[in-house]
């Protein structure tokens, strides 16, 4: 057997741990792939990852992982036992471990959104394209097996010619009031991290309708329930009100993030910058709680996304549909559903049910498919999604931002 590929994790949080981490341990064996470095500036929260994915390891009949601990990116980047890098930071560090992690020639992993300015997602992706290193980024609906089939639907030209698209995404997301995606200065906003999963469908999608990029954005949004208050509590552990939107201590749930959970690593956080429950009403976050956005591609293809994060739970909290010459679709992504009209609808209506053996484990199986990709990328291979689909949904983002910075002016993205 050959040796395993070796991969070191920069940032040892939900996405790299819960999401990443996780299923590399569970694979290990299958893949030939091990855990060898990880990168914190929180040693305690590098330990408990440790701990969690041993404990996996062990329920396999494998043995621990013999993991180096480090503090700066720039080390675990440089550790000869390190193959492939995965970076799950904070958005706003992103740079700081790509960069050089691109020009070391290791395979690179990183997780969306790319960054959280255009300037950093810019020099990220001009240093993937100046060093020839192609990187791998973690837009999970690329690995979901209903978006896949969707995809595969559409690419058939089963719908005709592909006209428009609308994502409907009524999230129960308070978490990002909660935790450091409060300020912009440090995800970029909600938007950016959640909207960018969208954007990249929208262009993903679109590039089968010929559309190419694109052109203009225009865009209201705000804030409508998530208002500042100073009659509460800064955190959820001080408060003794009853409260929907509670953080409370919690193993992760196995579908993107429980509301409200603070896993074990967090909970006895003294510095508030890395607290995960800041009241969602406290002062001094900059980010949006909804928005409307409405993109139009240089061949006339309009796409539009619907989004809160203050929705309840819900099966249909997140949908898709795509209108084309000859019929729609309609994804509902908690079901793992597509209602599909073709045939000018007269003769054909169906729902396709296409949940894999993986649904119910996370991001509904798409993060199993993402490591063994990973892993396919890390031995040679072409990278299913790379930085410059990175860097062009970040970019959408951020003039979606900035046309509702300023009134829902249309924002030319050819400008942009």
């Amino acid at each position: 057997m050959s040796k395993p590929l070796r991969v070191g994790i920069i940032g040892t949080g939900s996405r790299g741990i819960t999401c990443i981490g996780r299923q590399i341990a569970e694979q290990s064996r299958e893949l030939n792939v091990t855990l060898t470095a990880f990168c914190n500036p929180t040693p305690s929260r590098m330990r408990i990852a440790l701990d969690e994915l041993n404990g996996i390891a062990a329920a396999t009949g494998q043995s621990p992982f013999d993991v180096r601990f480090y503090d700066d990116p720039l080390d675990l980047i440089a550790d000869v036992r390190v193959d492939l890098i995965v970076i799950t930071s904070p958005t706003a560090a992103h740079a700081a471990a790509a960069i050089p992690a691109l020009r070391s020639g290791k395979k690179v992993y990183l997780d969306k959104p790319i960054a959280h300015t255009l300037e950093d997602a810019l020099a990220i992706h001009q240093a993937e394209l100046a060093s020839g290193n192609p990187m791998i980024m973690g837009f999970t609906r690329r690995y979901e097996e209903p978006w896949l089939r969707l995809h595969e639907v559409a690419r058939s030209g089963r719908l005709g010619e592909i006209k428009m698209m609308l994502i409907r995404a009524v999230l129960p997301y308070s978490f990002y009031f909660q935790t450091w995606h409060r300020t912009r200065a440090a995800s970029g906003g909600a938007l950016n991290d959640k909207g960018s999963h969208y954007t990249d469908v929208f262009n993903w999608f679109a590039y089968l309708a010929g559309a190419g990029a694109a052109t203009q954005v225009n865009a209201m949004g705000g804030r409508n329930v998530f208002l500042p208050r100073t009659d509460t509590p800064a955190f959820c552990s001080e408060c003794a009100l009853d409260c929907p939107y509670r953080a409370s201590t919690a193993m992760p749930e196995t579908q993107d993030q429980m509301k409200g959970a603070v896993d074990a690593s967090y909970a006895a956080e003294t510095d508030p910058a890395k607290r995960k429950d800041h009241c969602v009403y406290k002062p001094g976050a900059d980010i949006f709680d909804h928005a409307s956005i409405h993109y139009r591609y240089a061949n006339g293809v309009v796409a539009s996304l619907f989004y809160n994060v203050y929705g309840p739970q819900a099966e249909d909290e997140e949908t898709f549909e795509i209108v084309g010459t000859r019929g729609r679709a309609i994804l509902t992504r908690l079901r793992g559903e597509i209602d599909l009209v073709t045939d000018y609808g007269e003769r054909t209506h169906e729902v396709i049910v296409c949940k894999s053996a993986d649904f119910e484990s996370s991001h509904f199986g798409a993060d199993k498919r993402l490591v063994q990709e990973i892993v396919t990328f890390g031995r040679g291979g072409t990278s299913p999604v790379d930085g410059t689909a990175g860097f062009e949904a970040t970019r959408m983002i951020l003039a979606a931002l900035r046309s509702i910075d300023t009134g829902g002016v249309t924002v030319d993205l050819t400008q942009f």
